[in-house]
């Protein structure tokens, strides 16, 4: 099945719903290996509203299309290229700090990006947007309190937590490489980076964690379906029964 979208708000919509899938998937790994139960669980419930938030993206995003293309479609029947998420949540869990820095740059995006679809001319995006701000902002309060508390821990837990940053600050230029369709349905692109640029600079500050330099690497950007080498191992795991039994009603 050869799934194209054509419409340029499901362009977008379909951008932020495979960036909270993929982040979601991640997350899942995490299930029984967080540091403590509290915060297992805390990652599985972040796991489920990334996953749930996306569902109701896709919903809208089959709506607009009205191609007879289901949400589990978008989901199970695309390949690597046909996915326009994120790099950064694409990113492996390598240990506890790569997964807390990984979420809280993507929360401190998700918020100001959902906080501007509030007002979103499609009511049912901006119904979400409402909707979801809440679980964001207390995913954000949990990542932000995770970076203070591994940055102002141990001698170790600050070193993972620096080498992670440097690692995920690689992959935050491509957020700002906006086109058309992001100024399109973004009341601010500028103040989404600004917004953005404030709240990490002073949590990475009160983290003792050195923000990275501006880093040249860049392999294309995600709005062509360009991604990082994990991308397609995340499919495999996500798609795998879907494909293997294309009939099966779950």
């Amino acid at each position: 099945m050869k799934i194209t979208i054509d419409n340029d708000l499901a362009k977008f919509i379909i951008r932020l719903a495979d960036t909270e899938m993929i982040l979601g998937q991640r997350l899942c790994e995490m299930c029984s290996n967080g540091p403590f139960l509290e915060e297992d669980i805390a990652l599985s419930n972040s796991a489920l509203d990334l996953i749930g938030r996306a569902e109701e993206l896709y919903k809208i995003v089959a709506e607009i299309e009205n191609k007879g293309i289901s949400p589990d479609d978008y989901v199970y029947r695309r390949n690597e290229r046909e996915y326009f998420c994120l790099k950064l949540v694409e990113q492996p869990n390598t240990d506890f700090a790569w997964t807390i820095a990984r979420s809280y740059l993507h929360d401190v995006y998700a918020n100001e990006v959902f906080t501007q679809l509030q007002n979103s001319k499609n009511e049912n995006l901006a119904a979400l947007s409402k909707k979801v701000l809440i679980e964001i902002m207390y995913n954000l309060d949990r990542t932000r309190d995770w970076m203070v508390r591994l940055g102002q821990g141990t001698e170790e837990s600050n070193s993972r937590l620096q080498e992670a940053v440097n690692h995920m600050f690689r992959y935050i230029p491509e957020m700002w490489n906006w086109d058309d369709i992001d100024q399109k349905y973004l009341a601010d692109t500028d103040k989404v980076k600004a917004n953005w640029e404030t709240e990490v600079n002073g949590i990475l500050k009160a983290s003792n964690i050195e923000k990275p330099s501006d880093d040249p690497f860049f392999m294309g950007d995600y709005r062509d379906g360009i991604h990082s080498e994990y991308l397609g191992h995340i499919l495999t795991d996500l798609q795998y029964l879907p494909r293997a039994y294309p009939d099966a009603k779950w």
